[in-house]
């Protein structure tokens, strides 16, 4: 029970508003309190986004942060030496004033009777007395804090204070946060003593991309490849540092100079930082870049040739470069098996994008003529492996009619579907290779079959091998020697190819170019020993052994003069040659027949054309009746040609006609001694000729099927549709010429440096 003197009837809800009261009178006393050192955050704050500090001397820097400091402590201090907590009494008298209540009513709620209180008359005035203070109660009311900073702060300090950290903000931005730590961070050290990074990212060796070095105090943002090393080496500064590196810290290594250095490597994006003791000496945001799987698929399906040939046209690409390209082949009725692969080029060192065509004879694989699957692959530089889409078609099929052939790609057959089937093929092997006549007496097919006879054998014997070997041989029984010689003009063809995409030195190109020219001679007289035919034949589109050795000699020349460009057309122009050895028939032999002439006539005028320019240097009033007369049987002849010609096709191409015209004007030229006129009129007559014999061939093309050297070939034709150009030995010399000048003025120490950094640039060029 409450003391008799005291009523227990309070005012509901008292005790909430005096804590309030309590509460306001705390804020009324902190606000003011916090205010001044909260305006000088705020200053320094606004400072720091407006990246001003960092600008200052590094002493100035630190010894404004150090005054910064002081003060806001000295103000921390000043305002809260004096603060307390305020009592019940003072939270009564705030409420009491807010109410606007007189005579202090909530005092009087908590007086005591002093004296006379056993009065009956005494006791029930006090109650009415209290009873009346708490009625004054019922109209309790609270006012919002008020600290009074109007009168504290008459110039509005802490608005200018607001209104310039709202423009710091928005100067500061995304850099915000940087800003602020380099405002806490003065660049400074004790003098002799300042501290120097550098830093060097290298790519991995897969990208290809040159190592880049980063610059203190250069922040921008910094793209490397997934995987990059980073090495850091620090001279100077106070302390051990650390290198912030893929959200951890590595720790530099001393070094006996004094020096501290370390490796470390980048795996994903973040900020890459040197720090030093308890600032951060230099640092860069960073993006790593994962390397993406290559991309690949056919342009167009795959399509079937002639001679069990098919044309793959792939495309791949990659963000480094594509190392590799080849063609998966599963068998869609049989999954279990694993599955062969065809590589295919790979043009150039390291392309980001490949547009490849190459046709491939696939009918020595062991599933020719079965439904398969065909499914472009890439790898790139960094060994990562994607595939395309793949295509449903059916292995071409070599048909053999040699039944000795078809027994051992019988046994190869049999072998390729189960190893164990070895013994059985031992034994049908011996009895093939046992009658040399049913071999033709040829060496390589019976040398072929007692080696795969002998791997057989053995339990752990090569399938690849054995198959390649089988084949062989039924191929050399099926087409003779020429099989192997093309092989092997078609690998030497190849690899040059391959060795001038990517940036083979010229020594290695001139001996591919002789590997080259030693496999197509073997080709040549492979297919001449078979034909048993006259090599001449004068009726074919052919290109003359001295022709084609002229243009394998340019060709070297190209090749160490450094004329890649040029080297690289005439291989394309090669390429075109062994395309065009196919079994086609004769389209219309008699226009390769005159293109072959208007050929053999158009060397003639070059021949006449450099006697007439060289007689008109050396002696401008020579005799030229000779010249004339040997013109005069070059038209006669060129006429004859057209007749027959007309006789035959039709009317002849314009162009023979201004060639005739052409050599009837050099003859008369050539009569008055005018040299110069005259060589004018025959250049004019080999443009013409040319244009007239590049017409015929096209006509023409396909009419053939003889070896380079004009000797039939058994089944394909080398051909030259007229479009394919010897250039001129002059044209090599004067490369020649102008290489061995670059070389010479290059050497020359006393040029200007610029000149000599051009000319080797040059030098690098070829």
């Amino acid at each position: 029970m409450p003391p008799p003197d005291r009523d227990p009837n309070h005012p509901t809800g008292l005790a909430g508003y005096l804590r309030l009261a309590r509460w306001a009178l705390a804020w009324e006393s902190l606000w003011p309190a916090l205010v001044p050192p909260l305006g000088l955050a705020g200053v320094f704050v606004a400072l720091a986004l407006f990246d001003v500090l960092p600008l200052l001397p590094g002493w100035l820097h630190a010894l404004v942060l150090l005054a910064f400091a002081v003060a806001i402590v000295f103000a921390v201090w000043r305002g809260f030496r004096r603060l307390g907590w305020p009592d019940q009494r003072a939270a009564a008298r705030r409420l009491e004033r807010d109410s606007g209540l007189a005579h202090r009513p909530l005092e009087a709620l908590d007086d005591v009777l002093a004296g006379g209180g056993d009065d009956p008359l005494t006791r029930s005035l006090w109650r009415a007395h209290r009873r009346r203070m708490v009625e004054r109660l019922g109209r309790l009311r609270l006012a919002l804090p008020s600290p009074g900073m109007a009168a504290r702060d008459p110039l509005g300090l802490r608005a200018a204070v607001i209104l310039l950290l709202v423009v710091a903000a928005a100067a500061g931005g995304a850099e915000a946060p940087k800003r602020l730590v380099s405002a806490l961070t003065p660049a400074i050290s004790p003098p002799g003593f300042a501290a120097s990074v550098e830093v060097w990212v290298t790519p991995p060796a897969y990208t290809g991309l040159a190592p880049m070095a980063l610059r203190a105090g250069d922040d921008k943002p910094v793209a490397v490849p997934a995987g990059s090393a980073v090495t850091a080496a620090l001279a100077g500064g106070w302390g051990a540092a650390e290198l912030a590196v893929d959200g951890g810290r590595v720790a530099f290594e001393r070094l006996p100079d004094g020096g501290q250095r370390v490796e470390s490597r980048i795996t994903r994006s973040g900020r890459l930082a040197v720090r030093q003791a308890w600032r951060e000496v230099a640092g860069w945001p960073v993006t790593a870049i994962v390397d993406a799987l290559p991309s690949v698929q056919f342009a167009e399906p795959p399509m079937a040739g002639d001679r069990g040939r098919m044309r793959f046209a792939v495309t791949a690409s990659d963000d480094y470069g594509v190392s590799r390209l080849w063609v998966e082949i599963t068998r869609p009725d049989a999954p279990g098996l694993p599955p062969l692969t065809v590589d295919l080029g790979v043009p150039g060192v390291r392309p980001r994008t490949v547009d490849a065509v190459n046709w491939l004879d696939l009918t020595a694989q062991p599933w020719a003529g079965l439904p398969v699957n065909l499914r472009p692959m890439a790898e790139d530089t960094a060994g990562q492996i994607a595939g395309g889409e793949a295509v449903a078609v059916v292995l071409p099929e070599r048909d053999f009619d040699n039944p000795v052939a078809r027994a051992i790609l019988e046994q190869r057959r049999l072998v390729t579907e189960d190893r164990t089937n070895a013994r059985a093929a031992v034994s049908a092997v011996d009895d093939i290779s046992g009658r040399p006549q049913d071999l033709r007496d040829d060496l390589a097919v019976f040398l072929s079959l007692r080696m795969a006879r002998h791997l057989l054998a053995d339990d752990e014997f090569d399938l690849d091998e054995v198959r390649d070997l089988l084949w062989n041989a039924a191929l050399r029984l099926e087409e003779g020697a020429f099989a192997g010689a093309e092989r092997r003009l078609e690998d030497a063809l190849a690899a040059l190819e391959r060795a001038l995409a990517g940036d083979a030195p010229a020594a290695t190109l001139k001996r591919l170019l002789d590997e080259f020219q030693a496999a197509l001679e073997e080709m040549a007289e492979a297919a001449g020993g078979e034909a048993g035919q006259d090599p001449a034949a004068p009726d074919d589109r052919v290109i003359g052994e001295d022709e084609l050795n002229q243009l394998l000699d340019t060709m070297r020349g190209m090749a160490e003069t450094g004329s890649r460009d040029a080297l690289k057309r005439m291989l394309d122009d090669l390429s075109q040659l062994m395309a065009g050895m196919r079994n086609a028939p004769a389209a219309n032999p008699a226009a390769a027949k005159a293109a072959s002439e208007l050929r053999g006539l158009a060397r003639r005028q070059r021949e006449l054309l450099d006697q007439s320019f060289q007689e008109g240097r050396r002696s401008p009033s020579a005799d030229g009746t000779a010249a004339a007369q040997a013109q005069r049987v070059l038209r006669d002849q060129l006429a004859d040609t057209v007749r027959r010609l007309e006789e035959a096709v039709g009317p002849a191409p314009e162009a023979l006609g201004d060639a005739s015209a052409a050599m009837g004007e050099a003859a008369l030229s050539l009569a008055g001694k005018a040299w110069d006129q005259a060589a004018e009129a025959q250049s004019l007559a080999l443009q013409r000729l040319e244009d007239g014999a590049q017409r015929m061939a096209s006509q023409g093309r396909g009419a053939a099927r003889r070896d380079p050297f004009g000797r039939a070939l058994p089944s394909r034709a080398v051909g030259d549709d007229g479009a394919t150009r010897v250039p001129e030995a002059g044209e090599v010399q004067q490369a020649r010429r102008i290489l061995d000048e670059l070389r010479r003025r290059a050497g020359e120490w006393r040029r200007p440096e610029p000149e000599r950094d051009y000319l080797h640039r040059l030098l690098k060029e070829y």
